[in-house]
């Protein structure tokens, strides 16, 4: 089992994922403030990176924040003392889409005919669904059903949305399913691992009863 001291770090690193997810939730809409010829089914996110208005530059380092939150929340779930190798693939596979994610926002779709930007893009998409399956798998496995069952509708969602929207819908349909499963994930992390004020055993409870 975890100690005090190992509970309360992965609490703290759960935090990370929640200000990843904020953070780009606000990079979005201060690019869409900049830029609002912006619509969704016939711009992609991405088309703000080549904005001629100031959502470029909000882009660009909104995701590289946002990036750097989730490599930092990714390095938590894999160093976290749960033993768990769902959660230590979780982790990784985090870690490693953050990496990606600033190359979205450094090299942007005009950068080399965008084939740099579609690559990282699409590299750090797949990275980040394998790391929320890994998440439901070992959530699922642990008896965690309604955290694991929320998951697995939101990639029903943006899974069976790719067939009836099209790409630029879909692309947004999922980025917001992955920030709902994101937000989720990182409460679940904090609230497991923060402990009651004098908590008081089962067997405690017996005793004075």
């Amino acid at each position: 089992p975890m100690n005090a001291d190992a509970k309360k770090h992965a609490a703290a690193f759960g935090w990370f994922g929640i200000c990843a997810g904020v953070a780009f939730c606000f990079m979005w809409l201060a690019c869409y403030g900049a830029d609002s010829s912006w619509e969704w089914g016939t711009n992609a996110l991405s088309d703000f990176g080549v904005s001629d208005t100031d959502a470029a530059t909000y882009f660009e380092w909104g995701c590289v924040i946002s990036a750097i939150l989730l490599a930092f929340f990714g390095v938590g779930e894999a160093l976290n003392d749960k033993r768990k190798s769902g959660y230590l693939a979780e982790g990784i596979l985090l870690a490693l889409a953050g990496i990606c994610l600033i190359f979205v926002g450094f090299y942007d779709s005009d950068y080399e005919g965008g084939d740099i930007h579609e690559f990282f893009a699409v590299l750090a998409a797949t990275l980040f669904a394998f790391a929320a399956a890994s998440w439901a798998a070992q959530t699922w496995y642990d008896g965690k059903v309604i955290v694991a069952g929320a998951a697995v509708v939101l990639f029903c969602v943006s899974l069976f949305s790719a067939f009836g929207f099209a790409e630029e819908e879909w692309e947004v349909i999922s980025i917001v399913a992955g920030l709902v499963w994101l937000f989720i994930a990182a409460s679940y992390t904090i609230g497991v691992n923060v402990q009651p004020k004098n908590p008081v055993s089962a067997i405690g409870k017996e005793a004075v009863e």
